[in-house]
């Protein structure tokens, strides 16, 4: 009995072979594409497509939100340019409040100043030579330029004797040599208030010889600037708030008497 023997393909030849047949029968292609492949890769066509739509709709959306980002950033640049404007007036506000107080403040002081300072520095006799309502009386300003013509006080110190607050000829009790007092006026006091009322009190002991009394007056000192006056030998004569100042400035850190 005869033998039929059958001769395989090389595998190149076999593929050849493969592919040329699924050329010519496409329904096949599909059958043997489900054949070899899980149903996963099979819908990844359908997957990837679903995937492009969905990178196209975020590259929409970060479009968008990149564009409320820049106007976000835009409208927090106005809104720190407005608060930057409304911290400027309110600051011109408090200046102008306190500017209005400490001129109250330096009127009711040339109204009661001689009571007040007779009272708490133990003075007799006093007089204003000089405030916010009254020019310099010759008393005063004759042997000022004098002083000042004469070499004995600067120009400095000329000027600032002629801004003071508030300048008093007065006597202790129980001693008849003449003291001449120079007042700075400030609703809360400073270290620049002390230091003008120690530099006009020292240019007035040059101008009169005489003894000089330096004084700070105002409505609140804080602990820092009382040793500061102290240092100085500037005396702080305290006025009491009214309800006014204590709405607008409050009264919340330490206050020295």
């Amino acid at each position: 009995m005869a033998i039929e023997t059958t001769t395989q393909l090389d595998p190149a030849s076999l593929v050849a072979r493969i592919l040329a047949e699924l050329e010519a029968n496409p329904a096949a292609q599909q059958m043997l594409l489900r054949a070899m492949l899980t149903n996963e890769f099979l819908g990844m066509p359908a997957r990837l497509d679903a995937i492009e739509k969905d990178v196209a709709e975020m590259k929409i959306d970060i479009a968008a939100l990149k564009s409320d980002v820049a106007a976000l950033k835009s409208d927090m640049v106005e809104v720190k340019a407005d608060v930057a404007e409304l911290k400027t007036d309110m600051a011109d506000v408090k200046n102008g409040v306190r500017y209005l107080i400490g001129s109250d403040l330096e009127v009711k002081l040339h109204r009661r100043a001689r009571a007040r300072l007779s009272q708490d520095l133990r003075l007799r006799r006093p007089e204003i030579m000089q405030s916010q309502l009254l020019e310099p009386t010759p008393d005063l300003a004759r042997p000022v330029d004098e002083a000042y013509q004469s070499g004995i006080i600067t120009a400095e110190q000329e000027e600032r004797i002629t801004e003071t607050d508030l300048v008093l000829r007065a006597q202790r009790r129980g001693d008849p040599a003449t003291i001449w007092i120079a007042v700075e006026v400030s609703a809360t006091i400073d270290a620049h208030d002390i230091q003008r009322a120690r530099e006009t009190a020292d240019a007035l002991a040059a101008v009169f010889g005489t003894d000089t009394i330096a004084i700070v007056s105002g409505y609140w000192i804080d602990q820092r600037d009382q040793a500061r006056a102290n240092a100085a030998d500037v005396v702080y004569v305290k006025v009491p708030a009214d309800q006014l100042s204590e709405r607008i400035f409050g009264n919340s850190s330490p206050q020295t008497q």
